[in-house]
């Protein structure tokens, strides 16, 4: 996003594609970012194009990129595109940056009061067992409970700390299978935000490709390896494969049942109207900011139900412990 914004002011200021590179690799923070950059630079000194020095490095400058820079550089729009590209790389930051800012509160909620009962389990209610213990007083059996609890931490820590390692390596490594990643992202599609999310990013990506002079199909080509999803992307190999043939993208993309019928609708006027490219902006824009909608309405009704449900679990640890001070109050 950075690179792309700053690339787009040098090359508009007038500055050539070598200089302004060098800049750039001068000034970014980035270690590898910087010798990338030093390499496309040393290619154009020998005469390369931009696209082509840039697909060398492809482990680090996306396939939007990288295609959208050679139809800039065949077309002479070469400034255009790299501001369409800053522009899409922002508008994706700043859609990332909005659900992962209202979901950093609820987590660190839980993780806090999850440290604290931790803290109360090991430490805080055996004290309180002992001097129970010791004035040979009945334990309530919710008392009994959590100090049962608290005392498979402190003596099985470790076998525990086992488990929920040996569960995430063998999580991870059915999430790097083909049929545990194709349901993972199944899983994903349940979530309204997700699947917006997605919405949002195929619209402003073909959008954008389109806009920059690409063809349809080349574009999709592109478009099916940079979505996040990977039911998504066999939908539209399948989208592609179908306009081979003769149907059009909206009748394509209807019967992949993944779009909403407004998308649909919006892609069929304009294919007919020839104005595909503005209209998928625009419908990106308006997800996005549904997106960051639906993501302040979750926020706010979250909120209260966590500090709630959170509420109950520490009122009853402290029920846990007051119980058996009730039981000294009567005995004194």
């Amino acid at each position: 996003m950075v690179f792309c914004r700053q690339f787009a002011v040098l090359n508009k200021a007038g500055i050539t594609l070598l200089h302004s590179l060098q800049l750039l690799s001068a000034q970014t923070g980035q270690p590898l970012l910087r010798k990338k950059l030093q390499a496309v630079a040393a290619k154009l000194e020998k005469g390369y194009l931009l696209a082509d020095s840039l697909a060398e490095h492809s482990d680090i400058f996306p396939g939007i990129l990288l295609n959208m820079v050679k139809a800039g550089e065949e077309g002479g729009v070469l400034d255009v595109v790299l501001d369409r590209l800053a522009q899409h790389f922002e508008r994706q930051y700043d859609l990332e940056q909005k659900v992962k800012a209202a979901t950093f509160y609820p987590k660190f909620l839980v993780g806090v009061v999850f440290l604290v009962v931790i803290f109360i389990l090991m430490v805080v209610l055996p004290n309180f067992m002992r001097v129970f213990e010791s004035l040979g007083l009945e334990i309530p059996l919710l008392t009994k409970f959590f100090f049962g609890l608290g005392r498979i931490f402190v003596t099985r820590w470790y076998l525990i700390a086992l488990f929920l390692l040996i569960f995430y390596l063998i999580a991870m490594k059915y999430l790097q299978t083909e049929q545990g990643a194709y349901r993972y992202d199944r899983l994903r599609l349940l979530s309204s935000i997700h699947r917006k999310i997605i919405l949002a990013n195929f619209c402003r990506t073909l959008g954008t490709l389109l806009k920059s002079g690409m063809a349809l199909l080349p574009a999709l080509g592109l478009l099916k390896g940079v979505m996040e999803n990977r039911l998504v992307s066999a939908s539209l190999r399948e989208v592609e494969r179908s306009i081979v043939q003769g149907r059009s993208l909206a009748e394509n993309l209807a019967a992949a049942g993944f779009f909403p019928p407004m998308v649909v609708e919006i892609v069929h006027v304009g294919e007919q109207t020839g104005n595909l490219d503005n209209l998928l902006l625009k419908t990106a824009e308006f997800y996005e900011t549904d997106v960051s909608y639906t993501v302040a309405r979750l926020h706010t009704v979250l909120e209260p139900v966590l500090i709630l449900t959170l509420a109950v679990i520490v009122t009853f640890i402290v029920l846990a412990v007051i119980l058996p001070v009730f039981e000294i109050y009567q005995v004194l």
